[in-house]
């Protein structure tokens, strides 16, 4: 069968609008109808693109992970970081799908869920890689451990955003908030908060630590 010139469009259409649907009603409530009528076509014609509700999952993982890969590559350009910021900050509603998906995937409990987290870990493990060859990071002693908890806290910050949003007096996390936070976030990559390495010490001397190079377990 040929493809139609229209197939691309309509596959990146039905895409998008399940990342609507996943992200306001969750992977297991979103059905195949809910989004077919979100894109405006045929529950057929979803699976047609797709063949299954899970692989149609599947590619809106990949394709909010191309997404933040693109993102996340900015961290070692600090002229790019600066557009990325200001286009959020310019057309906020136009991330908020993507925003919503990625909250819904990191507090699912299986594997597609399990999956989605790794895959950011090994992306922010690669991002630190790139920073050290780059020269604009140093090489810290554990690079996975660095990147989950570094992706525990970007991630984090989506989970727990209606909280932060209002400890800090903003009716809702968005704009306000990010403009509030995102300087004192660099921050903290850049000026250490400790002025000496004794807190750093004393915490490697009461936890094994693998050597530099080596995962915990190995």
């Amino acid at each position: 069968m040929r493809s139609h010139p229209e197939d691309a469009t309509t596959r990146a259409r039905i895409r998008d609008a399940a990342i609507t649907v996943f992200g306001q009603r969750g992977f297991a409530a979103g059905t195949v109808r809910d989004i077919a009528a979100d894109a405006g076509v045929s529950p057929g014609l979803v699976i047609h693109h797709f063949g299954s509700k899970a692989a149609l999952r599947t590619a809106c993982d990949a394709h909010v992970l191309d997404n933040a890969r693109a993102s996340a590559e900015s961290g070692n350009d600090p002229e790019r970081l600066r557009d990325v910021l200001t286009e959020y900050l310019e057309q906020p509603d136009a991330y908020g799908r993507e925003l919503a998906y990625i909250r819904r995937a990191v507090i699912d409990d299986s594997a597609a869920g399990d999956a989605f987290f790794d895959a950011y870990v090994r992306l922010t493990e690669q991002l630190l890689a790139d920073g050290v060859s780059a020269g604009t990071m140093r090489q810290v002693q554990d690079p996975r451990a660095t990147a989950a908890w570094m992706v525990a806290n970007s991630l984090g910050l989506l989970v727990l955003g209606r909280h932060v949003a209002r400890g800090l007096g903003h009716p809702e996390f968005g704009t306000e908030t990010i403009n509030r936070i995102a300087g004192p976030a660099v921050e903290l990559y850049t000026h250490p908060l400790y002025l000496d390495d004794a807190f750093l010490r004393a915490t490697r001397d009461a936890v094994s630590v693998p050597e530099p190079g080596q995962e915990a377990g190995q």
